[in-house]
């Protein structure tokens, strides 16, 4: 295993008009498929009008596209041409501590590689882990796709990454970053929506075979409600873990920030259109284009699931440890003062110095983590939202189950906590390393929902 240099926490060609997904492609002499973050030029407008400054991971318009596979070694190394250092974090993947969220500095000479073997299949993302609300609202992160280790046979593929881009009349990112109350409220709202950064694309679907679309959502605060006009998909996985597949039937999909989900479609019947529901209002967003292919899709089972993957199961039977954890801040949330950096600092303070938000009454990262567990101990978080606003939260490095009434909930890497609500979360401390446990939206975790736990 290669090491990253530095910690986080230490101290399918589309149609005309529509971009070709990158694909990590570029390899090296020893073996490394090379990544660099750089900026980029984008035309988000209708009809490729308009110019929007982005930074992308990769050189092509769309979203970069990772494919490894489960079980087998991904050598990456990651190049910084921007001119600040950027944290990226692979959402989802149970890696080593090491190589899970990285540091590159600007420049050829502070090239980062990372050398692991994806445990899981699935659909997951890398993004940033560190200014996130200005690296992800400017188009920076990757989708890393990997494949079962048998293939399964007759299923096209097809990533659709869903953003909505803060845009003034010409295409310019709108609004000034670090804007206090974007952070403390609910964040940096787009008002301009893309799939593979474009404006409602025309994506080809094969008539004579079923589609996996792996849908990842990338926007900042915002949780996409999506609906599938002229169709009914067929959910197979959540956070890249293989879930009991069921139709949607007619209800729109949500996706909280950084929350991914596979589905499973067909163009037999013809288009599919997607559209947003807004609550106020639906908006179509993109098209699936029914194309290659007679009108006879292939045979699938009745009982076609993925393949599930070998996580770690929590343990209850015994009374785990329970830790108690509070999200307090943002507005409406009560937060009179917090710990900054070891010290106790007045609301007005942490304001000041862009923190609004908290964590059992630390803002941001502290000194220590928040808890330690013994590896293969099950911890049972008990997560008390004490804000005026829904909160998406992120485990790293591991999966975590909902615990209540009725059926064992699926196993994920997130979970959404209604304003007021508390909910618990059991995991099975299996992973060694630092981790963090944080907001999903971008604009809360800079400004301090975000905190530490070691596996030992």
């Amino acid at each position: 295993m290669t090491v990253s240099r530095r910690r986080f926490l230490a101290g399918a060609a589309a149609l005309a008009g529509m971009p070709r997904l990158a694909r990590a492609e570029v390899l090296t002499a020893d073996g490394f498929i090379e990544i660099r973050a750089a900026p980029a030029r984008l035309r988000l407008l209708e009809d490729g009008s308009g110019e929007t400054a982005a930074w992308l991971l990769g050189s092509s318009p769309g979203p970069l596209v990772i494919r490894a596979r489960q079980g087998e070694e991904l050598k990456l190394r990651f190049i910084n041409d921007l001119d600040r250092e950027v944290w990226l974090h692979f959402f989802g993947v149970r890696g080593p501590a090491e190589v899970m969220t990285i540091n590159i500095l600007p420049g050829p000479d502070q090239a980062v590689d990372c050398v692991f073997t994806p445990p899981d299949a699935g659909t997951f993302w890398i993004a940033p882990m560190a200014d996130q609300s200005r690296l992800r609202d400017m188009g920076l992160s990757a989708v890393l796709v990997v494949a079962e280790r048998e293939p399964l046979p007759g299923l096209e593929d097809t990533v659709l990454v869903l953003d909505d881009w803060k845009l003034d009349e010409g295409g310019a990112i709108a609004g000034a970053f670090g804007d206090v109350e974007a952070m403390v409220g609910e964040g940096r709202l787009g008002n301009w929506f893309t799939v593979n950064n474009r404006f409602r694309p025309r994506i080809p679907l094969r008539r004579d075979a079923y589609t996996r679309l792996r849908l990842v959502n990338a926007a900042n605060v915002r949780t996409m409600g999506l609906l599938f006009k002229g169709a009914d998909p067929l959910l197979l996985a959540r956070d890249g873990q293989p879930v009991r597949p069921g139709l949607l039937n007619g209800k729109a999909l949500s996706l909280a920030p950084g929350q991914r989900a596979d589905l499973l479609v067909s163009g037999a019947e013809g288009d599919i259109r997607l559209a947003l529901d807004l609550f106020e209002d639906v908006v179509e967003i993109g098209y699936l284009i029914a194309g290659e292919g007679g009108s006879e899709r292939a045979a699938l089972a009745e009982n076609f699931a993925l393949p599930p993957n070998d996580l770690p199961v929590p343990d209850l039977s015994g009374d785990p440890r329970t830790v108690m954890l509070v999200l307090q801040g943002g507005i409406g949330g009560g937060l009179a003062s917090a710990v900054l950096n070891g010290a106790e600092r007045d609301l007005r303070t942490l304001l000041q110095n862009g923190k609004g938000w908290a964590i059992n009454g630390v803002a941001g990262p502290a000194p220590q983590p928040a808890f330690t567990a013994s590896r293969g101990e099950t911890i049972r978080l008990q997560v008390t939202n004490a804000t005026a606003f829904s909160q998406p939260l992120h485990i790293h490095g591991h999966v975590w189950q909902a615990i209540g009434a009725g059926d064992p909930a699926p196993l994920a890497d997130s979970a959404v906590i209604s304003a007021g609500e508390t909910l618990s979360l059991a995991f099975k401390a299996d992973n060694p390393g630092l981790w963090a446990l944080h907001s999903l939206v971008a604009e809360r975790s800079d400004g301090g929902l975000i905190t530490s736990f070691l596996v030992d």
